[in-house]
């Protein structure tokens, strides 16, 4: 699978440690679930909201953040936007699935 976007990235710690650290990619990737699951439990629609607290992404601008995210990860064919009607969330595609499966 091409994956247009690191995974992980690497930093010094000023102790000269190596850290690895997860990209906002990855951490969505990880929060969301499938279609199916999202539809029998309403509680894992990736709305932004559930996104920004399941990740721990908090401040001005975090809305607006996730959704350019969102939409890079869509047009890679990573997620999904659903609107039921009433209000839209996110899922992973196949795709992504697979995707998050590698993963973990």
């Amino acid at each position: 699978m091409i994956i247009p976007f690191d995974l992980q990235t690497q930093a010094i710690a000023t102790d000269g440690r190596k850290c690895i650290f997860s990209t906002v990619y990855v951490d969505i990737i990880q929060i969301l679930t499938s279609a199916e699951e999202a539809l029998i439990d309403p509680e894992m629609q990736g709305t932004i909201d559930m996104i920004a607290e399941g990740g721990g992404f908090c401040g001005d601008g975090v809305d607006e953040f996730l959704n350019e995210i969102l939409f890079e990860l869509q047009d890679w064919g990573f997620v999904q936007e659903i609107n039921n009607g009433n209000y839209t969330y996110w899922v992973l595609s196949p795709l992504g699935l697979l995707l998050k499966a590698e993963i973990k």
